[in-house]
């Protein structure tokens, strides 16, 4: 499954987020960092199938 071209913007919005706690969401939070991409998707209105951390690596570029 190809991931939604917005996937670059959701990353970035993503680690703008706080976490449960009060923290700033990383690319280190493997878990937390796919489900904010999930919340902005459907914030947003995009379609996107199944996808994990994995999915999402080719989209961190310099953010890694």
């Amino acid at each position: 499954m190809m991931m939604p071209e917005e996937t670059r913007d959701a990353i970035q919005w993503a680690l703008t987020q706080d976490t449960q706690d009060g923290g700033q969401v990383t690319v280190d939070m493997h878990h937390i960092l796919v489900e904010k991409v999930r919340e902005y998707f459907n914030l947003n209105g995009v379609e996107y199938g199944s996808f994990s951390y994995i999915d999402l690596i080719p989209f961190l570029g310099t953010q890694q």
